[in-house]
């Protein structure tokens, strides 16, 4: 039997943005999973918010899974970018450089303000 799953995920398209809004603990078992959804979101949006609000775990191979993400998108040239990160989450995505490799701040979401 498959273990249970860690980690869930809403998509709220709009005209503008399109957010990816990602709760609970993502590690390796759901890093495939992720890469597949992130594509389809960025195969069908002009711009995609990742919303890590919920978020209370990353690991490594999650980092590669956004990082990929980011690469794809900028060779399609859809902004992608990660809102929200809070907690232990957004201190690794500030210590590995992620947050500077998106370009954002990883805090509250432009669509929010």
């Amino acid at each position: 039997m498959p273990p249970e799953p860690t980690w869930h995920w809403r998509v709220d398209a709009s005209t503008r943005r399109t957010v990816l809004a990602l709760f609970g603990e993502i590690d390796m078992s759901g890093a495939n999973r992720l890469d597949g959804l992130l594509h389809e979101t960025i195969a069908q949006a002009g711009a995609v918010e990742v919303d890590l609000e919920r978020v209370t775990f990353l690991d490594s191979i999650v980092l590669s899974t956004l990082v990929n993400a980011h690469h794809h998108a900028a060779g399609m040239g859809v902004d992608l970018v990660l809102v929200n990160a809070a907690g232990q989450v957004r201190r690794v995505l500030d210590m590995t450089g992620i947050t500077q490799l998106f370009g954002s701040p990883a805090g509250p979401s432009p669509a929010a303000t």
